[in-house]
């Protein structure tokens, strides 16, 4: 009888050693769930976006990657000027670099950003083509090259990611520099932490009252010897006398430099017969040249072809050409280019066109004049 209650006192004493054990588990439970949730709110995070779509990621990468290389500081991150988004880590000591690039682009499919990608390398390089894949659960294409050396590689995706309506293409770029250990096991994993946390929102189209400004008419000094241009890139300088430096194979009774903002250039006219050559430079807003070759490809006007690889004289690029053939038989040919411009240790993007218009398909002297004009252009980057 006596046992029985000792059994009885030690099964209810259990009871209650256990009702406060789980009353004490819960309160911690609860408050590691307040602490991740309050951490989520908490999370800063950095914003860019186009004309349909928004894309935020976190402002600190770092709780969701961490390189597995030993002496790499801090994540950094950064917002550029041109909508990117920028996560870096620096191994200061050895010169270690790993960065990431995000930027949303205008092409309407991966696919197609892919296949003009694919389309610089031609049949012989089938190893260093995009090639389609699936990525986190969005369909991507995807290419990994080493930039110059086996110290410097690259992975870079465009993904395909469905926003209500509408696709938008995310280009992700992860770069590894001065890598002597030759280990590319992070990249994969940083690209994966930067899909896993991006988010892309719709933008909603707002009708905005048309504002009238004041437009002030720009001053143009015409006894200047040089004309200039300027962009938020850099200032383009040319003599104002093309004579100076080119003489035309034809003769015209108007030779005269243009400027107009950003914009440089000359003009080249005669009555009889009708003919006028246009020459205009300016920078593109692009920074890179494939990234303007993508998006310009995108957009091309009417009877103007895609831009294909092409050399002017010392300059890389590409070059793209329209034809138009106006009621009066007038004709218009026009060469765009899109060409790498190296300045000392930086290189910039220019934008440039020579249109001749006449009644007749001779092109005489129209890309000697551009590049005579090109050799002349002295470019001051900011």
């Amino acid at each position: 009888m006596n046992g029985n209650k000792l059994l009885t006192g030690f099964l209810v004493l259990g009871m209650g050693f256990s009702l406060v054990a789980c009353s004490s588990d819960k309160p911690e439970s609860k408050k590691e769930e307040a602490k991740v949730a309050e951490k989520k709110k908490e999370e800063k995070r950095m914003d860019t976006q186009d004309r349909t779509a928004k894309l935020s990621v976190p402002e600190d990468l770092s709780p969701y990657f961490t390189s597995s290389r030993e002496g790499v500081g801090k994540m950094e991150s950064m917002l550029k000027d041109n909508g990117s988004i920028v996560y870096k880590c620096l191994n200061e000591e050895n010169k270690y670099e790993l960065n990431a690039e995000i930027k949303l682009l205008s092409s309407s499919s991966a696919e197609k950003s892919a296949d003009l990608q694919n389309s610089m390398y031609g049949e012989n390089d089938e190893d260093k083509k995009y090639k389609p894949c699936t990525f986190e659960g969005f369909d991507a294409y995807s290419q990994t090259i080493n930039l110059g050396t086996v110290e410097n590689t690259r992975l870079h995706y465009y993904v395909d990611y469905p926003v209500e309506d509408i696709n938008k293409v995310v280009s992700i770029e992860i770069n590894q520099k001065n890598d002597k250990e030759k280990d590319t096991s992070d990249l994969e994993p940083f690209a994966k932490a930067i899909i896993k946390n991006m988010k892309l929102e719709k933008v909603k189209e707002e009708k905005k009252e048309e504002v009238k400004k004041e437009v002030k008419e720009e001053k143009v000094d015409e006894n200047s010897k040089e004309i200039v241009g300027e962009s938020s890139r850099a200032k383009l300088i040319l003599p104002r006398d093309l004579t100076s430096f080119y003489t035309p194979s034809m003769e015209y009774d108007t030779i005269k430099g243009n400027q107009d903002k950003g914009n440089i250039g000359y003009t080249l006219s005669r009555k009889d017969p009708d003919r006028s050559i246009y020459v205009n430079i300016c920078t593109d807003s692009s920074d890179t040249l494939e990234e303007a070759i993508v998006f310009h490809n995108e957009h091309l006007s009417k009877g103007e072809e895609s831009f294909t690889e092409y050399t002017l004289g010392e300059y890389s690029g590409y070059r793209s050409m329209s034809y138009t053939n106006y009621w009066n038989s007038a004709n218009d040919t026009t060469y765009r280019y899109k060409l790498n411009y190296p300045v000392g240790d930086k290189n910039v993007i220019l934008s440039c066109s020579v249109t001749l218009r006449d009644n007749s398909d001779d092109t005489t002297g129209l890309e000697d004049v551009m590049l005579a004009t090109l050799q002349q252009l002295k470019v001051e980057v900011k």
